[in-house]
Parts: structure tokens; sequence; C-alpha cells
């Protein structure tokens, strides 16, 4: 077994397979379609185990849902039916021939200083500090760390990857 895989939860789906400590990481985006709701936890799930099975990982990360008041039922549901999903997931695979996967829920945060390394940019525009948004992180992806991501989903599963994979497996502390 090798790496980890970690995931943007939405109604797109950020994966990003990490193979081992400074290997490029690769991504892909899961678009879940359909009306209903088990459906499309359905598709999260299928598509864990053919990931598992095409190619095994010893971890597994996803980036905790953020609610905001504007946030539907629907979109709730969705959500907390993802992470639900991973969570059988781990669950499924510990009765499969006893394997024992790390997991771990990573912070909207921490995905931040990931790839910005802070939670807030200087605006050259704005000539004052913001906060990291989606389109920092994006470029942070690209241009930072070189990765070819095609959506901010992706940048986002690959700063999950990056914390995820420092708690796992942490670089050795030189003496």
């Amino acid at each position: 077994m090798s790496g980890l895989l970690a995931l943007d939860l939405a109604s797109s789906v950020g994966l990003a397979r990490f193979r081992a400590r400074g290997q490029v990481p690769t991504f892909d985006t899961l678009r879940l379609e359909g009306l209903d709701l088990s459906y499309k936890i359905g598709q999260l799930l299928a598509r864990l185990f053919d990931e598992y099975d095409r190619e095994p990982f010893e971890g597994l990360a996803w980036e905790r849902p953020i609610l905001t008041p504007k946030d539907t039922v629907d979109l709730i549901e969705l959500l907390y039916g993802l992470v639900g999903a991973c969570y059988a997931f781990v669950g499924l695979m510990r009765r499969r021939e006893g394997i024992h996967l790390k997991w771990t829920e990573v912070s909207t945060d921490d995905v931040k200083r990931a790839l910005c390394h802070d939670l807030f940019v200087f605006d050259e525009r704005l000539q004052k500090r913001r906060k990291v948004d989606k389109t920092d992180m994006l470029h942070a992806a690209r241009t930072t760390m070189g990765w070819r991501v095609r959506t901010d989903h992706e940048a986002d599963a690959g700063g999950v990857g990056m914390t995820a994979f420092d708690r796992f497996w942490p670089r050795p502390v030189a003496a």
C-alpha cells in the first residue's frame, strides 16, 4: 500500500492522490450528478472503493465542511452525507481483511495554511490584508506548488492532503 487520498467535499468533489512525500500528487474531480441525494452520496462511496481497488492507499482525509447561514437544507444534507460516506468507507475497510486506514478531517483554515502559509494575503488593489479565498488557493496550487489542478476543488484537496500527510507521517525533527 502507499499514500493518501485527500478529498474536498462539495457537489463537485476534488480528489488528490499523494503517493509519497516529495512526489507531485495527481488530481481529479468527481461531479456528483442526479437528483437523488442517496445516489450522489453513493457515487462518492463507489469512487472511494474504485480508487482503493485500483491502487490501495493507507490514509484518507477530507476537508471538514463549513456551514453558512445561506446554505440550503439540501446542501447541508449533501455535505454531511458525503462526510458520512467517508466514515462508512473507513469502517467498511476495517471489516475487509482487517485493513486499518488512517483517517482525518482537516479544517478549512489548515487547508489555507497548507497552500498559502497564512489565512490572509496582502491585496495590492485594496492596499490591505484580506482573507485567503478560492482564487488565492488555486493560484498557490498552480504557481507555488506547480500542481496541474483544473478546479479550486482539486486545489483544496491538495491542501487537505498536505496537512493530512504531515499528520500521518510527520517529518523527522532534526536533532
